[in-house]
């Protein structure tokens, strides 16, 4: 295949992915408001879950959320049905992550939400799907058009995107700051950049003292 023909190919697939998101932005609205609202006081966790790609989307949304200060983790819809219901509990707000919302591994999720009057947030494409019906709050992502016309692009890019946009808001939301984002990245690149002058200064007895007389060699020393 030629070289142009690839590349052809890649700005064919970053412009559906574009204008996927175009759409998304445009969607936005008071329903977005109210899963923020949810995210920042909840008491407990917030889970976030998915089955196949939205799972993966799940986990990095997840990482993000917990990072900005809203304690998190991911679970994957498969092995919800195999125990792994034993990690959701009451005060817990869900956000099951599907593109089509009918999948079998989603049903024993959100019944067991609905069931114990667990907030469930679902981000789903089909408004006609068992999960825009049963969530709480119902976060619509628009109908997209994906690579070759079936392979999951756009409309994952979309549930990403719109998983940064709740985290990034849900930070703002609690005034959470570099200091604080200090805090849960000790280590890395982005420590180093926000260190202070408190995290490199001596302090207590570990400050070296010598006699005003001493030489500047031994001083050094």
């Amino acid at each position: 295949m030629k070289s142009s023909n690839l590349r052809n190919i890649a700005k064919n697939v970053l412009e559906l992915e574009i204008l996927a998101l175009k759409k998304l932005k445009k969607s936005i609205n008071k329903t977005f408001e109210d899963a923020v609202n949810a995210i920042v006081n909840c008491k407990s966790k917030v889970i976030v879950c998915g089955v196949g790609k939205s799972f993966l989307i799940a986990s990095k949304v997840s990482s993000t959320m917990s990072s900005v200060g809203c304690a998190s983790f991911s679970i994957n819809a498969n092995e919800c049905s195999h125990g792994d219901l034993g990690k959701i509990s009451s005060g817990d707000v869900v956000i099951l992550f599907s593109h089509s919302g009918e999948s079998t591994e989603l049903k024993n999720i959100i019944q067991f939400a609905n069931r114990n009057k667990i907030l469930l947030i679902g981000i789903v494409s089909k408004t006609e799907s068992i999960l825009y019906k049963a969530a709480d709050i119902k976060l619509l992502i628009p109908k997209v058009d994906e690579a070759e016309g079936i392979i999951p692009t756009s409309s994952t890019t979309s549930q990403l995107a719109l998983g940064d946009a709740l985290a990034i808001a849900s930070m703002n939301y609690k005034k959470f700051g570099k200091l604080d984002f200090k805090k849960f990245h000790p280590s890395g690149s982005l420590s180093i950049k926000l260190k202070t002058v408190e995290d490199l200064m001596l302090s207590g007895k570990k400050i070296p003292f010598v006699n005003e007389n001493v030489s500047m060699k031994d001083a050094l020393v």
